[in-house]
């Protein structure tokens, strides 16, 4: 692992995995259409924790939130994914790594499910996968999972993935106000995986 550039720039094109039963690929222009049904559905419970959903009416502002992501992908900034089911083919949920600490190799993973698929398991699967993504291919030493203590939905998920809780941290989130946010975490072993701590 090449220090000085962290974490690596991986190109867009040449990144897609499947992995539970899911298929995860970076967002493109192309998911626009679906990504906005994804919003239309779900906007309710994703966008109090997030706000990418906000502002998104048609494709074209489906179109630029994906280049944003594309940008933030090519920075360096923030890796995000959509996940499909293998078998359909349908955008189920998707999901990111960004906030990264550089000198210490961990950052914060966030995912999101489509309101009528919550409850299959896709968060849980999404969370380890990404994780798994973000140690064998960024070199990810920590992966970092905050939520708001009323987010239960995300906990539940945070939890059944297997992160383990190290806390409540005040002033964490800035979500219109500084909020307090719970600490989850996973770390190499716990998905039995190998660090690469060069």
């Amino acid at each position: 692992m090449n220090a000085l550039v962290w974490p690596p720039r991986l190109q867009r094109d040449s990144v897609g995995f499947e992995e539970a039963g899911l298929v995860f690929q970076p967002l493109r222009a192309s998911d626009a259409p679906e990504l906005l049904e994804l919003a239309r559905d779900s906007a309710a419970e994703i966008s109090p924790w997030m706000r990418w959903t906000d502002g998104m009416v048609d494709v074209a502002t489906a179109v630029s939130r994906i280049a944003v992501w594309e940008q933030e992908w090519d920075g360096g900034e923030m890796y995000a994914f959509a996940a499909r089911e293998s078998v359909s083919g349908r955008m189920v949920g998707g999901g990111g790594l960004g906030q990264f600490n550089i000198k210490n190799r961990f950052g914060n993973l966030a995912y999101w499910v489509r309101t009528p698929d919550r409850g299959r398991g896709h968060g849980p699967r999404i969370a380890r996968a990404l994780s798994r993504f973000g140690i064998q291919a960024l070199g990810m030493l920590r992966v970092e999972i905050l939520m708001e203590p009323i987010n239960t939905a995300s906990r539940r998920v945070a939890e059944k993935a297997g992160a383990v809780s190290e806390g409540t941290l005040r002033h964490r989130i800035l979500n219109g106000e500084p909020r307090t946010a719970l600490l989850f975490s996973l770390i190499p072993s716990d998905l039995q995986l190998k660090a690469d701590w060069e």
